[in-house]
Order: structure tokens, then C-alpha cells, then sequence
């Protein structure tokens, strides 16, 4: 009797895991997106903890010290001014991967609402919605962004701001989709059999289960922000100085003369946004794997 009792609730231990903790099983799998993970991570923590890791001031001039290669003072050698670039590098991160989660959080916020919205009440609401979507996403978005940061002021919050309007149809688009998708399946027709109202129905049955292609299009999304971040830097239109971001560090190193004779003050900042992207690309793939509906059987 007790071995019965014992193959009865092996299964029913295996039913009972939650999605959430076999997706994670997943992505634990997928050796790239771990290691972006491990990547990112490493750089969020320098990034936060950067007056610690580095022992050199980002912002102080040193003339003493100026237009020096890697050495054991400093590691990755200092700009024209003196400045310690690993310093400088470090704590860049923070402004760049700022203006990428905050941006791409306003982003989705946007994109949800509108998505959500069109894709459930359908018709006219449904048109008006999306030809609005359609006119926003029919002008160039760096120049929509040059347009709104020149007008407001170059400074990050403006930069995240600017993104974070103007980013948002792709979302908005694949949000509506999963709406038109879902608020035809069986669960969703049981919950209006039963009287729910439209917002239990959007937001206890739609919305939860479009969290898994919300995600792998925010991991991507946050890495076209840093991308465009680092433009809207190397334009001058960014983090103005002396806030150090990986960007606008490119933008100090532009000169042909840095360029051939100091590629430490433009390699560094360059491989740091390289990492930052693609570590949050292989996220993004880990998460697409690990979501996919056909993965849950």
C-alpha cells in the first residue's frame, strides 16, 4: 500500500511544478543565455559598486597623468585630461544600462495598455489604436528621438524619456496579437460563460499569459536602447559630461588622432556596449526557448 501511495504522488509532484520553475530548468539549460546573464550581471554589479572597484576618481582631472596606456595604475590607461578610464568605464554602465531599463520599462508600460486595449475590445477601438500605432511607427526613430531630445534638452532623463515614447508600437503590436489570439480560447470564453468582468478577464487570464513574449521582447529592447543611447552620446545629444556613460565616451575618442595613436580610450567603451548587447541577446534567446508554449508539454 505504501509503494502505491508512494508512484501516486511522484507524478503528481512532477504535475504539480510550477511553469514558472520548468522555464527556469529551461534556461538553465541554454549555456548562452546563462552566460549573458553571468555577463550582465557582472557588469550591473561594477556598475553599481564602481567607487569601490576602481581606486581612481572618474571625474578628476590629471594632467600629470594624461593620454597614459594600461599600466598597473591605471588599467586601461586615461584620456586626454588625465582621467582614469577604467573608472570612467565602470561607472558608464550606469547611465547606459539605465537609459535601457527605464526607457524600455516606459516602453512596455505604453505598449501593454495599447496593446491590451486594442486587441480585446476589437473594432473601431481596435482601428483608431492601431492606426495611431501605425503613424508612430512609420517616422525614423533616431530621428524622432534627435527631434524630442534637441527640443527638450540633451540630459538622461529626456534621452529615456524620448526612447520611451517613441518605442513603444512594436510592443504594442505583439501584445495585441496574443490578445487576439487568447480571448478566443476556451478559458477565456469559460470565465465570460461565468460572468467575469472585462478587467478580471484581462488581467487573471489575457495578460499572465502573455508575459513570456513580453519578456523576450523587453531583453531585446533594452539592448536597442543602450545601442541608441550610445548614438544619441557619440551626437553630443546624450548624458552630458563629465557623467561618464559608455556613448559618450566614444564621442570624447572621434578624433582621428585617438583613433590611431590612444585605441584605449575608444576599445574599452566599445567592447563594454558589445558585451552589454549581446549578453542581453542571449538572454533574450534563453527566455524565448524557455517561454515557448510548445516547451511546456
Amino acid at each position: 500500500m505504501k509503494n502505491l501511495e508512494v508512484e501516486h504522488k511522484n507524478p503528481i509532484a512532477v504535475r504539480g511544478e510550477s511553469l514558472w520553475l520548468k522555464a527556469w530548468k529551461r534556461f538553465r539549460r541554454h549555456r548562452l543565455a546563462m552566460f549573458g546573464l553571468l555577463v550582465l550581471t557582472t557588469l550591473a554589479l561594477l556598475a553599481i559598486f564602481a567607487p569601490f572597484v576602481s581606486p581612481h576618481s572618474p571625474t578628476a582631472l590629471n594632467l600629470a597623468h594624461r593620454e597614459q596606456p594600461p599600466s598597473w595604475e591605471h588599467w586601461l590607461g586615461t584620456d586626454r585630461t588625465g582621467r582614469d578610464i577604467w573608472a570612467r568605464v565602470i561607472l558608464g554602465g550606469r547611465a547606459s544600462l539605465s537609459v535601457g531599463l527605464v526607457a524600455v520599462a516606459l516602453q512596455t508600460i505604453i505598449g501593454v495598455i495599447v496593446g491590451s486595449t486594442s486587441g480585446y475590445a476589437g473594432g473601431k477601438v481596435d482601428m483608431i489604436l492601431m492606426r495611431i500605432t501605425d503613424m508612430v511607427q512609420t517616422f525614423p526613430m533616431l530621428i524622432i528621438v534627435i527631434v524630442l531630445v534637441a527640443i527638450l534638452g540633451p540630459s538622461l532623463y529626456n534621452l529615456m524619456f524620448a526612447i520611451g515614447v517613441i518605442g513603444w508600437p512594436g510592443m504594442a503590436r505583439q501584445v495585441r496579437g496574443q490578445f487576439l489570439f487568447l480571448r478566443e480560447v476556451e478559458f477565456v470564453q469559460a470565465a465570460r460563460c461565468v460572468g467575469a468582468k472585462p478587467g478580471s478577464i484581462i488581467f487573471k487570464h489575457i495578460l499572465p499569459n502573455t508575459v513570456g513574449p513580453v519578456a523576450v521582447a523587453i531583453t531585446f529592447g533594452v539592448g536597442e536602447a543602450i545601442l541608441l543611447e550610445a548614438g544619441m552620446s557619440f551626437l553630443g545629444l546624450g548624458i552630458q559630461p563629465p557623467t561618464p556613460s559608455w556613448g559618450s565616451m566614444l564621442n570624447d575618442a572621434r578624433t582621428l588622432s585617438i583613433l590611431e595613436k590612444m585605441p584605449w580610450m575608444w576599445v574599452s567603451p566599445g567592447i563594454m556596449i558589445s558585451l552589454a548587447v549581446l549578453s542581453i541577446n542571449f538572454i533574450g534567446d534563453g527566455l524565448r526557448d524557455a517561454l515557448d508554449p510548445r516547451q511546456q508539454i
